[in-house]
């Protein structure tokens, strides 16, 4: 290959990564700079909603668990799925750019109300792993018994809904 043909394939690989990286970026969810205070207002409701869902099905499943009606690794599952819509709610709590001062103040109390439930949900993975025989005795984090854990999760979850009515959400 000579120089001049290396430079020329070089020089259209630019110009390709120049016309198709815009337009993977705007297909990967890259978030906007500047958003209008009801988009952002949107944006924390939506990632509220999402975390409060999350910290609800996480207490249905201990609930079945603690009542036989389903196995430690369902559970596990099910709590390590919910786990994951926190971290898409944290994700786009974190990646939000607020407008103004009120939609900083809603995200900064969103970000706050996602990670009580994140924690408690952590809390009942460690709780269902004891639960099914794991060597968990004594650990910091393991709620003593289902009735703490449900409560851990139920003020996490009141946490959520209350930020959620906070930034306009139902």
């Amino acid at each position: 290959m000579t120089h001049a043909t290396g430079r020329r394939r070089l020089a259209a690989r630019a110009v390709a990564l120049a016309v198709v990286l815009p337009a993977v970026l705007a297909g990967t969810g890259c978030v906007a700079s500047r958003q209008e205070p009801g988009q952002a207002t949107a944006a924390v409701a939506d990632a509220l909603a999402q975390a409060g869902s999350a910290g609800e099905t996480s207490r249905i499943t201990v609930g079945l668990l603690d009542e036989g009606k389903i196995t430690g690794p369902v559970a596990d599952t099910a709590l390590l799925d919910q786990l994951r819509v926190l971290d898409d709610a944290e994700s786009a709590l974190t990646t939000l750019v607020p407008p103004d001062a009120a939609s900083a103040t809603r995200r900064t109390t969103g970000l706050e109300a996602v990670g009580e439930v994140s924690d408690a949900v952590v809390a009942a993975r460690a709780w269902a792993a004891a639960r099914s025989g794991g060597d968990l005795a004594g650990a910091d984090g393991v709620p003593a018994t289902t009735d703490d854990l449900l409560a851990d999760l139920a003020s996490a979850t009141d946490a959520t809904d209350a930020a959620l009515a906070e930034a306009g959400g139902p």
